[in-house]
C-alpha cells in the first residue's frame, strides 16, 4: 500500500505524537509499504525508509485556504496518490486539513486520536462536540478512527458519536529500549539510587510534585538522585524549588536529552516515576521505561491505567501528592525483590503487547479493512 501519514509534529520535534508517527512510518516501511510523512518544514530532519513531504512556511499558510478540498494539499495528494491517508491528532491544522482534502477527493482516510483531555467532564465535552462543527464533519466522514487508549476513544467519540473507533495502543521499540546495553549516564550522574523522570516540564505532568517528594527522600535515601530529562516552562520553577529546598545534591535537571541517548538514560536508572495530574491519554515514556526493564511508579490517570496493573507490572499512586510519591519510592528502594519482579513483568508486558511490530500489524489490518470496504462499495454502486 501507499500510505500518507499527516502530522503537525515530527522529530526532531519532541512529544508523543511525533515519536508515534516516526515509529509507525518506519515499521510500515519495514512491512513493505511505501510510506510518506506530510508535516511542516523543520530543519534537521532526515528520512530513513520513508519519504518526507515538508510544507514550507508559505505552503503551510496557503493550506489553510483548502477547506474546499482544493489547493496545496490536493496537489500533494494527486502527486503521491496514496491508498490511505492517515492523520494524527486532528486538533491541529495539517492533519485536519489533510483529512478534509482526502475525503473530498476520494481517498481512504484514518485518524488516530492521541488526546484524552477533559475526559472526565462529560457535559463540557458534549457542548464542545456540538460547538466545533467543522471538526465533527471531518470526523464523521473519516473511514475509521484509531484511539491510542479506551480513554482516548471516549474523548473522540464526543465529537463523532457514530464513528467506527478501534483502540490500538502506542508502541515501543523493545530492541532499542532494552535492559541490555551501556549505562554511561549512571557514571556521569553518580548516586546509588537513580529516580528518573522523562517528559515535558509542564504542570499537568506533575513533575513539580516529584521534586517536592525529594524533600522527604533526601534524608531517607541520602545517596538518591532524581534525574529530570525534558524541557518546558516549569524549568525555572523547578530550579527555584531545588535551590529553596536545598536539593542541589539530590536533583539533576538534564534539560532536553537527545533521542539517541534516551535508551542509555533509562537503563542507567533504578526506577521511573510519572506523577501526571490529568490528561495522560497513554504515556509513551511509561512504555519506554517498562521496555527498558524499569519498575514504574505512575499516577492512575487516563490510559496509564490500561498499561499498568497495580503491584503486578508497576505501581499506581494512591494519591497525587509528594508524600505519596515518596512513600512508593521508599517502598521500592527498601524492597529489591519487588523492584526486580516489577521490572521483569514490565519488560514482558512491553514485549508481548506493545512492541511496534505488533502495533504496526494492527494498524495495517485497519488499512486493509478500509480498502476492502471501499472496493465492495464501488462494486455495489
Amino acid at each position: 500500500m501507499r500510505v500518507l501519514l499527516a502530522s503537525e509534529w515530527f522529530p526532531p520535534e519532541i512529544g508523543g505524537v511525533a515519536s508515534h508517527v516516526k515509529e509507525l512510518a518506519l515499521n510500515l516501511s519495514l512491512r513493505g509499504h511505501e510510506v510518506a510523512v506530510l508535516t511542516k518544514k523543520v530543519t534537521g530532519r532526515v528520512a530513513v525508509s520513508y519519504q518526507l513531504i515538508e510544507l514550507e512556511p508559505p505552503e503551510y499558510l496557503r493550506s489553510f485556504r483548502g477547506l474546499s478540498g482544493n489547493g496545496v494539499l490536493k496537489r500533494i495528494l494527486e502527486r503521491y496518490r496514496p491508498d490511505i491517508v492517515h492523520a494524527h491528532h486532528a486538533f491541529t491544522p495539517i492533519p485536519l486539513l489533510t483529512l478534509r482534502a482526502a475525503f473530498v477527493n476520494g481517498y481512504g482516510t484514518v485518524l488516530t486520536n492521541h488526546s484524552a483531555y477533559l475526559y472526565n467532564y462529560d457535559y463540557l465535552l458534549k457542548a464542545l462536540g456540538y460547538i466545533v462543527y467543522p471538526l465533527r464533519t471531518v470526523f464523521w466522514k473519516t473511514d475509521r478512527i484509531i484511539a491510542v487508549s479506551r480513554v482516548a476513544a471516549k474523548f473522540i467519540r464526543t465529537f463523532a458519536p457514530q464513528a467506527r473507533i478501534t483502540v490500538i495502543p502506542n508502541g515501543v521499540d523493545t530492541a532499542k529500549f532494552s535492559p541490555r546495553g551501556s549505562k554511561k549516564f549512571r557514571e556521569m550522574i553518580g548516586g546509588d539510587f537513580l529516580i528518573l523522570y522523562v517528559g515535558r516540564l509542564v504542570h499537568r505532568k506533575g513533575v513539580h510534585l516529584l521534586v517536592d517528594a525529594m524533600t522527604y527522600l533526601k534524608d531517607e535515601i541520602p545517596n538518591a538522585k532524581l534525574v529530570i530529562a525534558g524541557s518546558g516552562h516549569l524549568y525555572s520553577v523547578l530550579k527555584e524549588k531545588i535551590e529553596t529546598n536545598d536539593l542541589k545534591d539530590s536533583v539533576v535537571l538534564l534539560g532536553k536529552v537527545d533521542e539517541r541517548d534516551l535508551p542509555d538514560l533509562y537503563r542507567s536508572a533504578d526506577i521511573f516515576v510519572l506523577p501526571s495530574l490529568y490528561g495522560e491519554s497513554f504515556g509513551i515514556v511509561v512504555l519506554e521505561a517498562m521496555a527498558s526493564g524499569l519498575p514504574v511508579i505512575a499516577s492512575p490517570v487516563g490510559g496509564v491505567r490500561e498499561v499498568i496493573k497495580n503491584c503486578v507490572n508497576g505501581i499506581l499512586l494512591k494519591e497525587k501528592s509528594p508524600r505519596s510519591i515518596a512513600l512508593q519510592v521508599l517502598k521500592l528502594y527498601q524492597n529489591p525483590r519487588l523492584r526486580k519482579s516489577l521490572a521483569l513483568k514490565a519488560r514482558k508486558t512491553a514485549v508481548e503487547r506493545y512492541d511496534w511490530k505488533i502495533v504496526a500489524k494492527k494498524v495495517e489490518k485497519v488499512y486493509e479493512k478500509i480498502l476492502q470496504e471501499r472496493i465492495s462499495y464501488a462494486i455495489t454502486c
